[in-house]
């Protein structure tokens, strides 16, 4: 029994594992419920009720106010790294600028089998598994004491991930470290790891083939935006890349609905301009609306700096190639980053969409709620570059 767990709700509870990973006792384990989230649940008969769960929860523990928070458009002068990103290219230049100082990047990694969880990168191969965009929630695993272990050691840490993930393992570590940076993600809500596999399921069934390959934000074919591209291995031993933009994917449609989220998300205290990274990244779509000369199409980022170590993070890209050019709050508020205000709606279809999952399957779930018109517009946005879409337009 514990009576802090025992008195939790659903929603108060975002899936980081710092109490399991800060229990004197190693009673806790994170165990998945019927949506496939990760909750922690007493495991054996040796809990004392010493509420330390509350203490490093980051649930319970507000973030401070940002000191001198500053907002940044920002794009990497390496057009590869931009290329192989989200949006500008930051992570890999921040990435890189750990590695070398022999440090290590914890992010977010895609083993073989499409599992999500964080590891501790400290070659370029290996921040390169924890680049780009991963739309579902990842297990943290046992990188807090991980962490805690480098920093101890005296290692230049970068932690990446969720503002939540960040929080958490600030909570967990319950002081600062002059070797340690974090960088949180503008974050929309997380599916769980049971959504993603059920996605790739039905790709494969689609297909008749293996997966072995997914990049939420592939570049090549529409440059910066929502492109889909998942490579499928054939009984042949053939392979094929396939490109479908959002709307296109049942997945990515549910996914920007906001139905398939953790229920923590919807009542998220981390949407706010209070962050728990020292630098905060996310798109800046929507920058055109008050800064068009800030223009990049191969990607650019929002930065947010709210830190004097975020300060001096950015002063470190600035000098390795990355330009840093300043906006104000109403250049914020205009973009389409609204997470960064209040939480995503949970709507009503939240109610029974995992239930039915789990009934009837992706395919149900994704003709009945989530499977868009295939209009000619979108058709042809498919198939062809964003380039090509655009002088087709003007003629």
């Amino acid at each position: 029994m514990n009576r802090y767990l025992d008195g939790k709700k659903i929603a108060d509870c975002c899936g980081c594992s710092a109490c399991v990973q800060k229990c004197p006792k190693q009673c806790l384990s994170m165990s998945k419920d019927n949506d496939g989230f990760l909750f922690p649940v007493v495991v054996n008969n040796d809990c004392i009720d010493c509420v330390i769960c509350a203490k490093v929860c980051p649930m319970e523990n507000k973030i401070g106010l940002s000191d001198e928070q500053k907002y940044y458009g920002a794009y990497n002068g390496n057009s590869q790294e931009v290329l192989t990103s989200s949006s500008g290219g930051i992570y890999p230049a921040l990435a890189k600028w750990i590695i070398e100082q022999k440090g290590v990047v914890y992010g977010a990694s895609l083993d073989s089998e499409h599992n999500l969880y964080h590891i501790g990168a400290t070659t370029e191969d290996e921040v390169r598994k924890t680049s780009g965009s991963k739309y579902f929630q990842s297990d943290i695993k046992d990188t807090y004491n991980e962490c805690k272990a480098d920093l101890d050691a005296g290692k230049v840490v970068l932690f990446t991930g969720t503002p939540c993930q960040v929080h958490g393992l600030k909570c967990f570590l319950r002081k600062d470290y002059e070797n340690f940076y974090t960088a949180d993600v503008i974050c929309h809500g997380v599916p769980s790891q049971k959504m993603f596999n059920a996605y790739v399921s039905f790709l494969e069934k689609k297909h008749n083939a293996k997966l072995i390959d997914i990049n939420f934000r592939d570049k090549k074919r529409n440059g910066w935006s929502i492109t889909l591209r998942y490579t499928m291995k054939y009984p042949n031993g053939k392979h094929k890349d396939y490109y479908l933009i959002s709307k296109l994917s049942e997945y990515f449609v549910a996914f920007l609905e906001g139905s398939i989220a953790r229920e923590s998300c919807y009542v998220c205290p981390f949407s706010s301009l209070n962050r728990a990274g020292d630098i905060t990244m996310g798109d800046f779509w929507g920058y055109q609306k008050k800064r068009p000369d800030l223009k990049h199409e191969e990607g650019l980022s929002l930065i947010l700096s709210n830190s004097k170590k975020g300060e001096y993070m950015l002063d470190v890209l600035c000098k390795n190639g990355v330009t840093f050019n300043e906006v104000d709050e109403d250049c914020v508020k205009v973009s389409e980053n609204k997470n960064l205000y209040y939480p995503t709606t949970r709507p009503a279809l939240r109610d029974k969409v995992y239930e039915e999952l789990e009934n009837e399957g992706f395919e149900y779930i994704a003709a009945k709620y989530y499977r868009q018109t295939h209009t000619l517009r979108n058709k042809v946005k498919n198939i062809l570059p964003n380039k090509m879409v655009k002088l087709l337009q003007k003629i």
